[in-house]
C-alpha cells in the first residue's frame, strides 16, 4: 500500500515511478493533499494496472482514495476510458476535487467491472449533481455496494435520492448499505422520505412493486415485523445539518434495531427528546455512539431520562455545553 498525506514536495514524475517499482505488489494507493501530482501519476496507473499484453504481469489496484488532489478533467477522462486499470476496485474516493464532475464520475465508475465496488466516497465535489446517482446503481450490478458517502453535495435533490433508493426498471436494486453519510447536503434535500427509502433498501430486498411515495404510508411497528430476525440493516448513519424529524427516528428504530452502532444528527433541529428516546429505547446494546452537536432543543428529559443512562455503554458526543445531561455522559 502507498499512503501519502500533505507530501507538497513529492514531484508528478516521482509518485509515477514508485508506483511503477511498487506496482506487481501494489493494490491500496491514498493520496491526500499532494498538490504537485498530476497527469504523469494517472498515466502510471494506466501503464502498471491494465490488464497485461502477452506474458506481462501487472498489479491488480484494489483500492484508491484521491483527496485534494489537483488533477485535471482531461487527466481524470483519460484514467476511467484509456484502460482497465481500475476494473477491479473494490472501494474508491474522490474527494475534494475540483475538476470532478458528473462525466468523470460516469466514466470513471463505468470502467469498473462487475459491480465490485464496496465503497464510494465522492464527498465535498460541488459539480456533482443527481446524474451521478443512476450511475452508481448501475455500477451495483452484483449488490456489493455497502458503503456510499456523499456529504456536501448540494445539488442532489430529495427526487433524485428517493429516486436512487427506489426499485425502478432497468436498473439494478438499490443499495444494502451499511454505511450512509448524506451529511451537509441542502437542508430540505435530504429529508425523512429519503431516510426511509435508503433503511427499508438497507434492511432487507423489498419487492418490485414498491414505489417512490409509499414512504408516506409506512408503519413503524410493520417495519418491525417485516425486518424481523435480518442482521441487515444500517450500520453507521451521518445525516448532520438535514430537514429530518421524529419519523426518521422511528424508521430507524424499525429498521436498524440490531445493527446500528454509529449516528450523527448534529444540527438536525427537528428531532426531538421524545423521538430520540425512543429510538435509543428501541436500538440493542451495539447501539454505542451518538453525536448531537447543536441540538439546542434535547433537554433533561432525554439527557438524563433515556433508556440507556443506567447501563452505560453509549456515549452521547456534543452535550458538554450543557449544565445538565451529566449521567448521559458515562
Amino acid at each position: 500500500a502507498i499512503s501519502l498525506a500533505g507530501a507538497y514536495l513529492l514531484k508528478d514524475e516521482d509518485v509515477a515511478r514508485l508506483i511503477g517499482a511498487a506496482s506487481r505488489t501494489l493494490s491500496s494507493i491514498d493520496l491526500t493533499a499532494c498538490p504537485l501530482i498530476g497527469t504523469q501519476f494517472c498515466q502510471a496507473l494506466g501503464e502498471h494496472f491494465s490488464s497485461p499484453v502477452g506474458d506481462g504481469v501487472n498489479g491488480r489496484l484494489l483500492e484508491l482514495s484521491l483527496q485534494n488532489i489537483p488533477l485535471t478533467k482531461e487527466a481524470l477522462l483519460t484514467l476511467g476510458a484509456s484502460s482497465d486499470a481500475l476494473s477491479n476496485l473494490k472501494s474508491l474516493k474522490l474527494k475534494e476535487i475540483d475538476s470532478v464532475d458528473d462525466e468523470v464520475v460516469s466514466i470513471i465508475l463505468n470502467s469498473i467491472e462487475g459491480g465490485s465496488l464496496e465503497g464510494i466516497d465522492l464527498s465535498d465535489n460541488p459539480q456533482l449533481t443527481d446524474e451521478i446517482l443512476s450511475c452508481i446503481r448501475r455500477c451495483n450490478g452484483i449488490g456489493n455496494l455497502r458503503a456510499l458517502q456523499l456529504s456536501g453535495l448540494k445539488n442532489l435533490t430529495a427526487i433524485g435520492l428517493e429516486a436512487f433508493f427506489t426499485p425502478i426498471d432497468d436498473l439494478p436494486s438499490p443499495p444494502m448499505l451499511r454505511k450512509l453519510d448524506l451529511s451537509q447536503c441542502s437542508y430540505n434535500e435530504v429529508n425523512d422520505a429519503v431516510l426511509t427509502l435508503a433503511a427499508k433498501a438497507a434492511s432487507f430486498k423489498r419487492s418490485s412493486t414498491y414505489a417512490a411515495g409509499e414512504e408516506d404510508n409506512l408503519n413503524p411497528e410493520t417495519l418491525v415485523s417485516e425486518v424481523s430476525g435480518a442482521k441487515k440493516g444500517l450500520v453507521h448513519v451521518n445525516i448532520i445539518g438535514t430537514s429530518v424529524s421524529d419519523k426518521s427516528m422511528e424508521t430507524l428504530a424499525a429498521t436498524c434495531s440490531s445493527s446500528l452502532e454509529e449516528l450523527d444528527i448534529s444540527f438536525c433541529v427537528n428531532v426531538s427528546d421524545k423521538g430520540l428516546g425512543y429510538l435509543v429505547s428501541k436500538l440493542g446494546c451495539q447501539f454505542t455512539k451518538l453525536h448531537v452537536w447543536g441540538l439546542a432543543q434535547l433537554s433533561e428529559e432525554f439527557l438524563d431520562g433515556h433508556d440507556r443512562v443506567e447501563e452505560g455503554g453509549l456515549e452521547i458526543v456534543g452535550v458538554w455545553m450543557k449544565k445538565s445531561g451529566g449521567r448521559s455522559l458515562r
